[in-house]
Formats: structure tokens, sequence, C-alpha cells
């Protein structure tokens, strides 16, 4: 795949994902946002329409009060009563005298716009019903001799002594009861019932700022039962949850939720109503449809996701610009490494810019010229090196014939001294001259022996063998010596074997000589430091020979490795070791590496590719 179409793929991913995460989370936080403004505002319409109803009661009350204080002064109670039912809708007015019968003003049931009661006389027999929260009432207001007002919910018996006719279940009403104005006066009741009345519901829903107050439920509830509401008949026979009820009723307070009804979600707030004692009795419900605010969460929502979209449309104008303005210096530059490749040193990129590929387009023309150079270079030293490589070859062959042919007669003259030398006397003045002739002898068989090994070749033993192991085998052997034994050796295996294909006794005669060479340059009292390790690829052993001893000058960095090529004092060395180790480590596909600095130390290091096949 090029990489135009790579980039443009992984921008185009990356845009669609993170854009589509961004509509979900948006969506997702706009449709919470939306349902707590949603109740929220049934919250506040909660608050508005219990206000509404408060301003009522407020009203009753006034009204309670000034019936009492004008019928103290010997007013016409009827007139009176017809004064308070033009203030507010009335369905009942009661006059308590403590020490006579009740006097009961009834308002006309079948016409609700009349202001103009009639006076009900109260029998005996259901003078007694008159209990519960009117007489409580009563009394509270002749206890603390302030008028009240609150909800009340009485039986059907009593609402029946009030209002006539019949009624089933408990009937709720708004009441105002004012205080006598003077001692032993009338005690004034007045009443309104709620059960199935929706002028109360519907002056509380006009006070609601509501565009679509049709989508709004208005409800009253006595106990779990609801008993008036401006959403229909349906509504009205639906009862509360009990977890409503505990909570508005039985712990005063509110109680918000969103409900399904009939596969529609409505957004509910209930609010507790208080009897003239703070007690909550029954409970106001404001519930609001979610299609009044669905049109504005899909325009919001809408919005949002084009805005989103638009931003993706964009950005993949944006993609395709831009792969295309950084692809085409990589195309040409990429066009020129196969030019040069197919041997054309001649091409030169062109990337007019001061950018970063400029910079490398200009790098890379460079490059191809010092190539140029270097090729040219090469070429007359590699016509020059043939020569020489020739001459060495020849020289080295001849080296090698003349080493042979004199190793049998040096092997006889230190075998017929050696012999000798054990005859011969102490005491005898030849003797020195004699161990002379050894020395020098074996010095000259060992230097031949190294020359035929360099040399000679022979068939290496590979098998799978660990570093670990053999360095350890190394150093037992390599403790025999004595220069060994005038240092210290730090030893700092790796934790895990490491394994290579590898001749174990080849691997440990160049670890011999690597250690050997690193001791003589520490001197006596100094440490050898020895790591084996694997390097940062993971595919190569790595064993690292560190001494702190005198170092290589520079000027003979680059020629360690050259056959006969030594810094030691005569008689101390052949030059071979390291030509012979370099050779070992190249023939299992390895390398050694060398850096050293005068009076600091040397660090040498070889690198040998593991094995493919681990122990588990």
């Amino acid at each position: 795949m090029p990489l135009r179409t790579r980039l443009v793929l992984a921008f185009v991913i990356l845009i669609i994902s993170s854009a589509s995460a961004t509509i979900i989370i948006g969506n997702t936080v706009f449709g919470r946002k939306f349902d707590e403004i949603a109740s929220d505002l049934v919250a506040l319409y909660a608050r508005l329409a219990s206000q509404a109803l408060d301003a009522r009661l407020e009203k009753m009350q006034l009204a309670a009060r000034n019936f009492a204080a004008q019928y103290a002064r010997g007013a016409d109670p009827l007139a009176l009563a017809e004064t308070a039912g033009e203030e507010v809708p009335l369905d009942f007015i009661l006059l308590h005298e403590p020490a006579g019968a009740p006097v009961l003003m009834q308002f006309p049931a079948s016409d609700r716009q009349s202001h103009t009661p009639a006076i009900v006389p109260l029998p005996p027999d259901r003078a007694p019903l008159l209990r519960g929260a009117i007489l409580h009432a009563l009394e509270m207001v002749r206890k603390h001799r302030v008028p009240a007002a609150g909800i009340a919910v009485c039986p059907s018996e009593e609402i029946a002594t009030l209002v006539g006719g019949s009624a089933s279940g408990e009937q709720l009403l708004f009441i105002a009861a004012a205080p006598p104005a003077k001692t032993g006066g009338v005690g004034v009741f007045l009443g309104r019932i709620l059960n199935d009345r929706t002028d109360m519901l519907e002056e509380a829903q006009r006070l609601i700022p509501s565009e679509r107050k049709e989508r709004l439920t208005v409800s009253i509830f006595v106990g779990g039962r609801r008993i008036a509401s401006i959403r229909g008949e349906k509504a009205i026979r639906a009862d509360a949850e009990s977890g409503m009820v505990e909570s508005v009723l039985r712990k005063g307070e509110p109680f918000a939720e969103i409900a399904r009804v009939r596969n529609e979600d409505f957004f509910a707030t209930y609010v507790p109503l208080r009897d003239p004692s703070g007690r909550p009795v029954a409970m106001l419900g404001i519930s609001n449809s979610e299609d009044a605010v669905a049109e504005v969460r899909k325009r919001t929502i809408l919005l949002f996701s084009s805005l989103i979209a638009g931003g993706m449309t964009f950005g993949f104008i944006m993609t395709f610009l831009f792969s295309r303005w950084l692809v085409s210096p990589i195309s040409q530059l990429a066009e020129g490494m196969s030019r040069v490749a197919e041997g054309d040193l001649n091409y030169k990129v062109r990337i007019e810019s001061a950018d970063d590929l400029g910079r490398l387009a200009a790098a890379f023309n460079q490059m191809v010229r010092a190539v140029k150079e270097r090729d040219l270079k090469l070429r007359e030293m590699t016509d020059s090196r043939l020569t020489q490589v020739e001459k060495q070859i020849s020289i080295g062959r001849l080296a090698a014939g003349v080493a042979h042919e004199i190793n049998n007669p040096l092997t006889a003259i230190l075998s017929l001294s050696s012999l000798w030398l054990r005859k011969m006397p102490a005491a005898d003045p030849r003797r020195e001259d004699l161990e002379i002739v050894v020395s020098e002898t074996s010095r000259c068989r060992e230097i031949v022996r190294n020359l035929l090994d360099f040399a000679r070749e022979r068939p290496m033993e590979k098998r799978r063998v660990d570093i670990n192991a053999i360095m350890r085998e190394t150093l037992l052997l390599a403790n025999k010596y004595e220069s060994m034994t005038s240092v210290r050796v730090e030893l700092k295996l790796c934790d895990f074997p490491l394994q290579v294909n590898a001749d174990a006794k080849l691997l440990q005669q160049v670890f011999m000589n690597l250690l050997l060479n690193a001791t003589e340059a520490t001197g006596r009292g100094g440490a050898v430091r020895v790591e084996t390790d694997e390097d940062s690829s993971g595919h190569f052993a790595q064993v690292k020979v560190v001494d702190r001893g005198k170092g290589i000058a520079q000027e003979h960095i680059n020629r360690v490795f050259e056959p006969f090529f030594t810094t030691k004092e005569a008689g101390k060395g052949t030059g071979l070791g390291l030509s012979v180790s370099l050779g070992i480590i190249q023939k299992h596909d390895g390398t050694i590496e060398i850096e050293s600095a005068e009076r600091e130390g040397t660090v040498v290091t070889v690198l040998l590719p593991r094995s493919q096949e681990q122990p588990a």
C-alpha cells in the first residue's frame, strides 16, 4: 500500500473514530443535560403551582377573618357569605358557636358560578359528624387566636354533612378558619372541595410559563389516589407509586422522577400539601411530556452533529492536501535513492524548501557526491590493494612452507637440547648456555606453531554451547598462568544462558588470549572485569573484557589485528594472538570490537550470533 494511501487512511480512521466518539459522547451529555433541565423546569413549575395554591389559601384566610370581624359587628351572615363567595370559590361556610349549634351555609352545587348561599339546618344527629380536620382547625385558631388556612382530608360522612349529597372515599378540602372576633363569639370556617375539581388546577397552570401547556399535567393526590387532574379521566384514576407516597407524605420531601405512562415519558415532580398544623396530608404533582423538550433536544443534537460532520469534511480535505504536500518530496527522495542504488551517481534531488525535507534532500545530494568521490578513491585503492594482497598471499604461502620445513629441525634441536640439559650436572659451566639454547629454541618453535595455526585452517566442530559455561572453564584454565595470580578478576555473568552455535575449544582459545592480554596490560595489583550479556537487539551474545591498564595509542588502534603487529616488548609476543582470535570469531559470523585510550584502559567486546533454538 503506498505511503500516501496509508497516511490518508490513518487520518480518515482517526477523524471518523474521534468524530463518532464525540457525537456519541456529546449526544449522551446533551441528552442527560436536557433531562436535568426538564426535571428542574418541572420542579420550578411545581413550586409555582404550589405558590398559586398558597395564594388561594391566603385569600380564603383573609375572607374568613373579614367574615368573623364583620359578623361580630352584627352584619348579615348571608350577605357576608355572598361577599366571601365572590372573593374565592366556596362550597360551604360554617359558623361555630361554643355554646350553641353550628350554623351551616351551603353554596349551590349545581351552579358553581352562584355566590348566594343558603342556610341549611344542621340536624342534631348530624352535628356529631363534624369532627377531625374541621374541629381541629377551629380549636387551633380559637387557642392561638390567629386565622389559619391549609389542606384538610375529610371522610365522606363529614363532607356529606357539610355539602349534602353522597361522596365516596376521603375528600380533600381547601380550608380557612378565623377565631371569634370577641370572647364567646362565633368562629368562622370556610371550605372548598378539591375532588374532581379543575378550576384550582387551571389557575395554577396559568402561572406556568410553558409554551406547550397542553402537554402539562397538574394533579392532586390524597394518599396514593389521584383525586383531581387537568389531564382527563384516565389520569384521574391513575394511582401514585408507594415510593412517591413514602417520600412526599411520610417524609414531607419533594419527589422527582422520569415516568413512562402509556408509552410516553414524563418528567414529574411531586410536592407535599400541608394542613394548618404543617403536617403533609396530600401532594401536588406536575408532569411534563418528554415531547415538550424533544424538539429542542433534536435541534440541538442535529446542530451539534452537523458541526462535527462539517469538521470531518474539512479534516478530509486537509488530510488529502497535507498528504499530497508531504508525500511528494518523499517520493522524489525515494526516486533519487532508487536511481543511486542502480548506479546513477550523477542524479540530484531538487527540493527547494527550508524545512526538514529540504535539508534532507541537501544531505542526500551531499551524500551522493561523497559516495561518488569515495567510489573513485576506492577504485584506485582497490587496484593497489589487489597487488599487495597477491603479494601477501604469496608471502604467506612461502612463510607457511618455510615454517613447515623448519618445524621438524627445531623439534629435533629442542628434544636433544632438553635431553642433554637433564643429564648435565648443575655445576657444569656450559649449563647456562644450554638453557639459553633450549629457551630460544622453544620460542622459535612457538612462533612457527602460531604461524602454522594462522595459515592452516582446520574444520570446526560447532554445537550449541553456553557462553557463560565456556567463560567459567576459561577462567579455571587461565588461573594456572602466573600473570593471572597478580590481578583481581571481576566476573559478571548474564542471569540466563547465552546459547551460541560454536566450537567451544576455539572460543576458549579466543577468551584465554583476551584475558592474558588484559592481565599483562593491567599489571600487578590491578583488576580485570569480565561481563557476559545480550546486546540491545537481543540477537547477539556479548562478551566484554575490560582492563584499566596503559591502553593502546591511537596510531596503533587500527593495526592491532594485523599479523605480527605487537606493542609488547621483544620476546613477549608474536603479534598473532588478536589476528588468530579475530579469524576464529569471524568464522562464527561474529566480530571483535576494541575501544582504548592511553592511560585509561581497554575494552574488548566479542559479539556472536545467538542460537535460534533457545532452551525452554
